[in-house]
């Protein structure tokens, strides 16, 4: 009788250790997926007052689910006295959680919207403050307050927005 009482017991226990470990995990998957925020930033790119290169964008980021997701970039970029449309959507697929707040996502594509007339060429230039590859888009998502993140790229924070 003792014998199948300790195994009653163990077993009982590895039941509610299962169900505590699940539902964590299914508590902390609702709360990340989907990710949802917004936010309007400046980036000045000129290395002198001649060659301005400045980039006032709103930022809309979305990670749908664990693997995939999107960027929309929109707004206008001043080059030198030129200025022009920025309408872009960069797709994210294969991603990772790679560490406590960072997730990593492959560049599927880049879509330019028909009201786009940046060129490539300045895009890139936009392009390379966030990512340090151009097939690979890796966030750090760090929650500031209850609807306020930081998100952070491989070299230094990007643009804190709020979650909706």
């Amino acid at each position: 009788m003792r014998r199948s009482t300790v195994i009653s017991f163990a077993g009982v226990l590895l039941v509610l250790t299962l169900a505590a470990i699940s539902a964590q995990y299914f508590t902390y998957y609702a709360d990340a997926y989907p990710f949802r925020c917004s936010t309007f930033t400046r980036y000045d790119l000129s290395r002198s007052d001649e060659a301005r290169k400045d980039f006032a964008v709103t930022q809309d980021l979305r990670l749908i689910e664990q693997h995939s997701g999107y960027l929309l970039l929109n707004g206008q970029v001043t080059d030198g006295d030129k200025v022009t449309v920025l309408n872009r959507k960069i797709n994210l697929i294969d991603g990772d959680k790679i560490d406590h707040n960072t997730y990593r996502y492959r560049i599927d594509k880049i879509i330019t919207s028909s009201t786009d007339n940046t060129p490539d060429a300045i895009f890139n230039k936009l392009l390379a403050e966030l990512t340090l590859d151009p097939s690979y888009l890796q966030l750090d998502v760090i929650k500031v307050d209850q609807k306020s993140y930081l998100i952070g790229g491989p070299l230094s924070y990007l643009f804190t927005c709020q979650r909706y």
